[in-house]
Formats: structure tokens, C-alpha cells, sequence
């Protein structure tokens, strides 16, 4: 293969790529292009292009450092205002969104090991991969190591390789939807009608100076936050639920000084600013010509899993009256993760979202492996 442009130890060179990411997909926002589908897909369709011809590397410890510090980072900065007296009494939607998002994996899952042969080892793959769509990658890996498909390093890799870009190419579709007429007519949403009005009197609203003072108080806050939480889940023996600490120390802060955090400005802006530069990473890592020339039998099982799931998600929305909004960042949390989905919600403006799409995104991970397993020892 070819080594990229800027390799993947080159700090200063990745720095200059994704806040280049980042710059540009704020801009774009202001363009036509942008309000019709969102600085946010331009920037993870502006990624996924600079990856695949080779002008960046697909996975770095840059992009690890991404995933590792500034997502964490973000979340409080995106939750530093959620007041959970509004938050909690519309929650319970949400759940049974979640019920529905899983079980649209586990059937989409089952049609898709039903139509596509993926070898002897398919249902070792449709496992991990349903794993995959109820938690995260590390729920992939851990049902992939449990099973024993890690020890077929090649599957392995051209399993990630289908499932990384059709995630990509998955909360690129979540993100369109919300834009579809017909799709909202037939799904109504008080909180997609809220950002359209928003954004059209986007003028009219009150914009408040840069306090740098302000900004650095908050990303002191935001490191507290990760910083406590990690250190709780550690202690408890769980560190991979960190993320789930780190967001209640955040509601914790919001909620006990709610007059303080209000007159604090522009910490949601930041918080933005490092989801942007995450959007850049997801579209770097995937990599299309890897899943064409090793993995395309399983790309189309991942293709029918994922749309057997958003079958499962509009149609449970029809039926059980869930605001359209909340079923799309539910899907994302359950499909992709807690961080896509708080990402999600934080880009569209649907603030009152990012809570329960990190909370039920942190859940995903928590039955992920149980049924995953479960579905590679009953397909088997």
C-alpha cells in the first residue's frame, strides 16, 4: 500500500489535516451545500477522501489520542448546561427507542447471515459485528477475541475494515434524514422543528463576547470532570466505563450550580470545535479500498444488518409516537456509540439529546457482549 502524505507519526502534520478538517466543516455551515446537508457530513465525506488517496493514514496515535482525550473533553464541555428536569421527564421515549434499536440489530443481524455466505466463520463475523451495532469497536473486539475470530487475523481485519465504513457511511445517512420532508411529515419532530426555526432566526439571538477567561474555567471543569470520572471507573474495576463517569461528574456540575454554569459562555462552541475535529477522524478511518478488495461479502451483511435496524428504529418510532430526533440519536448511540451520538446530537442543536445518547450509548456497551456471543454460539 501506499504510505500516506503525512505519515502517521508526523504530530504537527496530522494537527495541520484535521483542525484543517474542522476549520473547514465550520465554514461550510455558512455555505448552501452545508445548511442543505450539514458541515458535519462534509467534514467526515472531507476525511474519508483525504484518507482513501493516501494524503493521511487511516488509524494513527493521532487519531487514538482523538478518541482518548479530546471526546472526553467535549462531553462535559457539551453538557455543562443540561438541565435534567427537563431532560429526565422526556427520557423514557428514549428508552424504548434503545429497546427497539437493539432489537433491530439482533434482526438485522439474523436476515443478513440468512442471505449472504461469508464463509465457515460467519457467524463468528455476524457476532462480532452485532456486537458491534448495540455497543461499539470494543465490543467488537472483545466478542471477536471471546469467539475466537481474533485468531483469523485477516478476517478480523477485513471484518473492521466493512464495519468501519459502513458506519461512516451510516451516521452520514442519520444525519441527512432529519432534512427529509417526507420523512418528517411522516415521523413528526418538535425538536427538528425547534432547530429549523432556530436556524432562521439565528440573527435574532443573543451572541455573547469571547471570554477567554470563561473558556479556560470550563476546560479546567471539563478535565476535572474526565478526570474524576476515569479515576471512579478504575477504581471500580471498570475503566472502560469511564465515559459514563465522566458524563454524570458533568451533570453533577450542571445541575448543583446551574446559575454559575449559565453565565458561562461558549463552552458548547468548544466542545463543537473538538467534535468537529472527531468527524474528520471517523472519515478518515475508513478504508474503502480495503473493504472493495477483502471484505465486500461482508460489507453487504453489514449494509443488510444496518438496514434492517433503521427499518426497526422509524417504524417503532411511528408506532410509539418517538419524536424522530430522539429515535435517529438513539439508533446512532446504539449503532456506532455514545460519542457519535452526543457528537450527533451536538451538531444538529439538539442539546436536550446529548445526555440520554451518551447514557443509552454507554448501556449499548453494557448488554453489547452478552448478545453478540450469544448470536455467534446460536448461529454457529
Amino acid at each position: 500500500m501506499t504510505p500516506p502524505l503525512i505519515s502517521a507519526d508526523n504530530t504537527f502534520g496530522l494537527l495541520f489535516a484535521f483542525l484543517g478538517l474542522a476549520a473547514f466543516g465550520f465554514w461550510s455551515e455558512r455555505t448552501r451545500l452545508g445548511q442543505w446537508i450539514s458541515g458535519v457530513i462534509l467534514t467526515i465525506l472531507a476525511g474519508t477522501l483525504l484518507a482513501n488517496l493516501r494524503i493521511v493514514p487511516f488509524a494513527s496515535d493521532f487519531h487514538d489520542m482523538v478518541w482518548g482525550y479530546a471526546v472526553p473533553l467535549a462531553i462535559p464541555l457539551l453538557l455543562f448546561k443540561a438541565d435534567l428536569k427537563k431532560i429526565l421527564p422526556e427520557s423514557g421515549r428514549m428508552l424504548i427507542a434503545f429497546v427497539i434499536a437493539a432489537l433491530g440489530t439482533v434482526a438485522g443481524v439474523l436476515a443478513g447471515f440468512s442471505l449472504i455466505d461469508m464463509g465457515p466463520q460467519g457467524h463468528l463475523v455476524a457476532g462480532a459485528l452485532g456486537a458491534s451495532w448495540i455497543g461499539g469497536s470494543m465490543n467488537f473486539a472483545a466478542v471477536a477475541q471471546a469467539t475466537g475470530l481474533s485468531e483469523n487475523g485477516a478476517l478480523t481485519a477485513a471484518t473492521a475494515a466493512a464495519d468501519n465504513v459502513m458506519a461512516t457511511f451510516f451516521i452520514a445517512l442519520l444525519l441527512l434524514l432529519p432534512g427529509w420532508k417526507l420523512l418528517t411529515r411522516f415521523i413528526p419532530s418538535r425538536i427538528i422543528e425547534a432547530e429549523e426555526y432556530e436556524h432562521e432566526h439565528e440573527a435574532e439571538t443573543e451572541k455573547h463576547p469571547l471570554d477567554m477567561g470563561a473558556l479556560a474555567l470550563l476546560l479546567f471543569l471539563s478535565a476535572a470532570c474526565c478526570f474524576a470520572g476515569f479515576e471512579i471507573a478504575a477504581l471500580l474495576g471498570i475503566p472502560k466505563y469511564g465515559v459514563l463517569f465522566v458524563t454524570l461528574a458533568a451533570l453533577l456540575v450542571a445541575n448543583l450550580f446551574p446559575r454559575q454554569m449559565e453565565r458561562l459562555h461558549g463552552g458548547f462552541d468548544l466542545g463543537m470545535f473538538f467534535m468537529y475535529v472527531f468527524f474528520g477522524v471517523i472519515g478518515a478511518a475508513a478504508d474503502v479500498v480495503l473493504m472493495v478488495e477483502t471484505a465486500l461479502p461482508i460489507f453487504f451483511f453489514v449494509f443488510t444488518m444496518a438496514a434492517v435496524h433503521l427499518a426497526f428504529v422509524l417504524a417503532g418510532a411511528k408506532l410509539f409516537r418517538i419524536d424522530l430526533a430522539e429515535a435517529l440519536v438513539i439508533s446512532n448511540a446504539v449503532a456506532v456509540g455514545p460519542a457519535t451520538a452526543a457528537a450527533m446530537a451536538a451538531g444538529r442543536r439538539w442539546r436536550a439529546l446529548v445526555t440520554p445518547g451518551v447514557m443509552l450509548g454507554v448501556l449499548g456497551y453494557a448488554v453489547a457482549n452478552f448478545i453478540g456471543i450469544a448470536l455467534a454460539q446460536w448461529l454457529g
